[in-house]
């Protein structure tokens, strides 16, 4: 982790080296520099792609977390990359080809737009869907369980 964070360091100034609680190195930058951290990234040897994710908390500005992890062969450790935007950020899938799907399925189900992304439509939900239902904002469905133990409440 201290070559990584130097590397980081002397290479990227400003971007935020810590370790989660796995042990594996997190990145953190704002989404102007995304996409040179992921280049960084992926010339640094972290080749693989792994998954990309989503993190919603409307209680702040940039409401969705940005998680990228992508792993070393040749180093043989992961990597995680990390940005806030409140509604669009810069597509990585010029940087790594199996971004494309992942870009589709955050953008499909928390809405966040991936600038210059080559096909950002919905790969889940149907097309004419009005919302984004994992955002923190969507209603939630009111469909009663039917327990047992709580007919007679529900009956009375």
């Amino acid at each position: 982790m201290t070559a990584l964070a130097d590397d980081v360091m002397r290479d990227l100034p400003g971007v935020a080296v810590t370790a989660d609680r796995d042990g594996i190195a997190r990145l953190s930058v704002d989404r102007a520099r995304w996409r040179e951290l992921a280049r960084w990234a992926q010339a640094r040897g972290f080749e693989r792609f792994l998954d990309l994710l989503a993190i919603d908390d409307p209680t702040v500005a940039d409401r969705f977390e940005l998680l990228l992890l992508v792993y070393s062969m040749t180093e043989r450790c992961w990597l995680r990359l990390c940005t806030r935007t409140d509604a669009h950020v810069a597509s990585l899938t010029d940087v790594y080809e199996a971004a494309d799907w992942y870009e589709r399925e955050v953008f499909d189900l928390f809405g966040v737009r991936f600038d210059g992304h080559p096909n950002l439509v919905r790969i889940l939900l149907p097309d004419d869907y009005p919302s984004h239902p994992l955002r923190r904002d969507h209603p939630l469905g009111n469909e009663p369980v039917d327990f047992t133990v709580t007919r007679e409440e529900r009956d009375a």
